[in-house]
């Protein structure tokens, strides 16, 4: 695609178009001209990994050109799930000499105008933003996402960073929900929150159950094996779910965790770099009672993952109160992420810190302060404080 878009005063000309090979060595020069040596993103770092976005399908990668002299001063990926029908917006970035033209609201419109429109896979496209600045979440929610959570300590950057996640959807999507009647009391402070934060989501009559016992800590964690082979993972996930989809889309296991019986076999990813992991899927689901998401977690802590994420159906009450049982907190929503008998399912994220949260250096737009309250006392009635039976409210 091209589209040119109007002499904006001390920019000139900028064409939007579609990144290409020759564009690798340009895009890695404007990553270190926005952001300096700490981008987390291989996309903006790693040549072979950038080559390989650019060459592979569900990958649409736009970039802002200087009409006049051909440099390229905007950046914006959206990599796509069709079967799942969910996108991610990756490394949007404009080269601060061009900052005000109207480049990152072009790139935005480019990607979502492609996964919304007559001939796009996609019915919801979601993005993560550092809190370092309002400024990135700020260009996300003009272009229509929605604050749907924070994500406190998600990552290692510059000292453990909090990442706000907003969301867009697809005309007409989130009037095609399934009904949640009902769901475990520590989830209702973020429905609550979510309300007042992106406005009437339909959770108004939620009833909350009364809130599972909480686990303890046992003085010695169960042996886990922990088995990074990213191929041999990918391969073994497959064989397990007939090829199915993880349970959060764009992200293929890469690590494996089981214990010395074989019981069960957990599936996630870790970020070495980040200091993150995501835990997908533990398999039989059945198979994992009473300490065993305790001790992988643990096993993820010790293999470089001090921050664990786990995405779950909202009307899954089972798996829901086990994990908050074992110090999960509410973070995020992610409303009709999937798709099945012909409605859409809400799903929410449940985050698991080594450490206390600290929002002392948090920089994000004021529409997030309902996600900060939320969150804080729910960490707070998780860990500190023993006699109360549910968060307060």
């Amino acid at each position: 695609m091209t589209q040119l878009l109007p002499r904006t005063t001390g920019h000139g000309p900028v064409l939007i178009d579609t990144a290409g090979l020759r564009d690798v060595a340009a895009l890695r020069q404007l990553y270190f001209a926005v952001y300096g040596p700490s981008y987390p993103l291989r996309l903006g770092t790693d040549p072979a990994a950038m080559t390989a976005a650019l060459q592979a399908p569900g990958v649409r990668w736009l970039v802002a050109r200087h009409a006049e002299s051909g440099d390229v001063i905007g950046s914006a990926v959206l990599r796509g799930d069709a079967a799942a029908r969910v996108g991610k917006v990756e490394g949007l970035a404009v080269h601060p000499g061009h900052a005000g033209a109207g480049i990152a609201r072009a790139l935005l419109s480019g990607l979502c105008e492609g996964a919304f429109g007559p001939d796009g896979e996609l019915d919801s496209v979601y993005a993560t933003a550092r809190c370092v600045s309002p400024v990135p979440q700020r260009a996300l929610m003009r272009h229509g996402f929605r604050p749907m959570g924070l994500l406190p300590g998600a990552v290692e950057l510059r000292g453990r960073e909090t990442l706000a996640l907003v969301i867009r959807h697809r005309d007409g999507v989130l009037a095609r929900r399934a009904p949640v009647p009902e769901v475990p009391a520590q989830i209702l402070p973020l429905l609550e929150a979510a309300g007042r934060a992106a406005g009437p989501l339909g959770y108004e009559d939620v009833r909350p159950l009364p809130a599972p016992p909480r686990a303890c800590p046992r003085p010695g964690a169960e042996p886990i094996e922990v088995i990074r082979a990213a191929s041999f993972v990918r391969r073994r996930y497959a064989q397990h779910t007939g090829g199915g989809a993880p349970s959060l889309p764009l992200s293929p296991p890469d690590v494996l965790l089981t214990p010395a019986d074989g019981r069960f076999e957990a599936y996630g990813v870790i970020d070495d770099e980040g200091g993150c992991g995501t835990l997908l899927d533990i398999l039989p689901s059945t198979a994992a009672p009473g300490e065993a998401l305790g001790d992988v977690v643990h096993a993820m802590a010790r293999h470089g993952a001090a921050y664990v994420e786990t995405l779950l159906p909202l009307a899954d009450r089972e798996r829901l109160e086990h994990y908050l049982a074992h110090g999960f907190v509410p973070s995020a929503l992610y409303p009709a992420m999937r798709h099945d008998d012909g409605l859409w399912h809400d799903h929410v994220v449940l985050t698991h810190a080594a450490g206390r949260p600290d929002f002392r250096a948090l920089d994000a737009d004021a529409v997030f302060t309902p996600y900060v309250e939320q969150y804080s006392r729910s960490w707070t009635a998780t860990y500190l404080d023993t006699f109360t039976p549910e968060p307060p409210r």
